[in-house]
């Protein structure tokens, strides 16, 4: 039973990082960089989903309730704006609000990482992951700004962002191809990076397989110990019975 309990709360608390992971970087995107209707209007319900999300965690965690960013991140600014006040997307204050929310939402992936950012932090595992997700919102932006002028190819910057993720992950399908030379220098980049951040996360994953191994060898170990000595002590007793039998047998004769 508390093996699953355990469980079901990692679970939750990787859900609750990859909402805020999420929901920060797509409003910074917003915020900078001019998108399809269709990614904004689903950029505002992840907002509002994480906004809901966060503000259940805090109060889960009373410890942590006394934060700044409390009402900063529990408030879905561009639903609010947008779809019920009927403001402009590109307004200025909605961008200087959610940019304070971006703030706030990297300070709640702190105070609610749990057991995952325990486990991210002693594993090393950040080091992979942050230049994995660094490569995928920097350059995501570079080659846009670099590309979109002169690529017909790249038009939006979803169109960008599918480019570097194919490159990253070295699927590289080939329906976008950088035409600039700093395009080309960026898809470089890109690569080199994916190698980078595989092998930082494999290198953590396995060290942190072998120090579970090793951790539990050496619990085995000491368990044995422990039983080897009880059985000893028991043999000792026993072996002290036989001798006080030894002498009463011997006194009676």
């Amino acid at each position: 039973m508390k093996d699953l309990q355990k469980g079901v709360r990692i679970l939750y608390e990787v859900i609750i990082l990859v909402l805020l992971g999420l929901d920060g970087l797509s409003l910074l995107v917003s915020i900078f960089l001019p998108l399809q209707p269709g990614t904004f209007s689903r950029i505002v319900l992840l907002d509002l989903l994480t906004s809901i999300t966060v503000v259940t965690a805090y109060i889960l965690r009373p410890a942590v309730r006394d934060r700044w960013n409390i009402p900063v991140v529990m408030v879905p600014f561009y639903f609010i704006g947008v779809n019920l006040l009927g403001v402009n997307p590109d307004s200025v204050i909605l961008a200087v609000l959610n940019l304070i929310k971006v703030f706030g939402l990297f300070i709640a992936f702190r105070d609610l990482a749990g057991s995952v950012g325990e486990f991210i932090r002693t594993s090393r595992l950040g080091y992979g992951l942050g230049l994995f997700v660094s490569v995928l919102f920097v350059f995501t932006i570079v080659f846009y700004l670099v590309e979109s002028p002169v690529n017909p190819l790249v038009r939006t910057y979803e169109d960008s962002l599918w480019y570097v993720l194919q490159t990253i992950t070295t699927v590289g399908y080939g329906d976008i191809v950088p035409v600039t030379a700093l395009g080309r220098l960026t898809g470089v980049i890109i690569m080199i990076s994916a190698i980078a951040s595989t092998s930082l996360i494999t290198a953590s994953a396995t060290s942190t397989l072998l120090e579970t191994l090793r951790r539990e060898q050496e619990r085995i170990d000491s368990t044995r110990r422990d039983e080897f000595r009880r059985l000893s002590d028991k043999l000792d007793e026993l072996e002290m019975k036989l001798e006080r039998i030894e002498d009463m047998l011997e006194k009676r004769r």
